[in-house]
């Protein structure tokens, strides 16, 4: 926990507590599932990729400071939220090619229920 707090620190960004469990359960342990999927913890480059993406596809650059890059598949797709001190803000998707993002759902459904991510962080 205490690189998490860190990492708040330097970034100037509130994560949530349920993505600080995601976290901690993800350096125990990433999914099977999610194999070929970057997480932040092993991953810090994951913003600057992401940016790097909208770039190359000519998309606006939609990311905020805010905004946390936290899961990125394969260098074409990424999940991000805004870590603003919100309890469980909402998760996006932007996918290759798709210009802007998609909303899924909030940060506690997407890690505990989403397809492929699914931890028991409870």
């Amino acid at each position: 926990m205490e690189k998490l707090n860190e990492l708040e620190k330097e970034l100037n960004l509130t994560f949530p507590l349920i993505y600080k469990k995601f976290y901690l359960e993800c350096e125990k342990s990433i999914p099977k599932a999610m194999i070929g999927t970057d997480l932040y913890h092993n991953k810090n480059e994951l913003k600057e990729w992401a940016l790097e993406l909208l770039k190359e596809d000519n998309a606006e650059n939609f990311l905020s400071e805010k905004d946390f890059v936290f899961m990125m598949h394969q260098g074409y797709m990424f999940w991000y939220f805004k870590a603003n001190g919100t309890e469980n803000p909402n998760v996006y998707f932007y996918l290759e090619m798709s210009l802007k993002p998609d909303q899924l759902t909030d940060l506690k459904t997407f890690i505990t229920e989403y397809p492929n991510v699914g931890i028991k962080t409870e």
